[in-house]
């Protein structure tokens, strides 16, 4: 009966994901539909995770207006989106997620992603560039460099969610201090 629940659980996490996934593309491919801006949440005021609750938002918008290195602007049970802006040259440090995969949308800019199944063995080395995914399987070292001359901005899917709820670094500094005082 646990390896069932367990095996729900994993099941409904990456239907999530690709649900997700699903509506990130159809948006690239349809626009957005009409809406009267007045009702249109500013997105420069997301500075507070929605998370739990439901919420429709301009991702793309929200993402290039977005200008910390990382927040999590939806964080819920299974699922947690986060938006990201590296300067040119900064990095997501190398790293792996042993529990889930992960998703991430270039929406500006130029990065160069290397994965593997070890950390010193990266054979995976592509560059993304606007409009392009990235995906993370699970128990692969990945590490992400914005190699452009103009910030790197994207938006991550971690299911189940990586971070604090509602976390804010609004420097590659700031994430890497706190990285460093939550350290195992």
């Amino acid at each position: 009966m646990k390896k069932l629940i367990i095996t729900t659980n994993k099941t409904m996490m990456l239907l999530s994901a690709l649900c997700l996934l699903t509506i990130s593309l159809l948006i690239g491919c349809q626009g957005q539909p009409e809406t009267n801006e007045n009702e249109k949440e500013p997105v420069k005021e997301i500075m507070e995770d929605k998370g739990k609750e439901p919420w429709a938002f301009d991702i793309e918008e929200a993402t290039i207006d977005n200008d910390n290195y990382r927040i999590a602007v939806w964080s819920g049970e299974y699922m947690q989106v986060v938006l990201m802006s590296l300067k040119p040259g900064e990095i997501i440090d190398l790293e792996v997620h042993h529990d889930h995969d992960q998703f991430i949308r270039v929406e500006q800019g130029e990065a160069r992603i290397l994965m593997g199944k070890t950390e010193d063995d990266l054979p995976f080395d592509k560059i993304a560039k606007d409009d392009w995914a990235v995906l993370i399987p699970a128990g692969y070292w990945h590490k992400l460099e914005n190699t452009g001359d103009t910030g790197l901005k994207l938006y991550t899917i971690y299911a189940p969610p990586e971070h604090a709820a509602g976390i804010l670094h609004e420097t590659y500094e700031e994430a890497e201090e706190y990285h460093h005082h939550h350290e195992h």
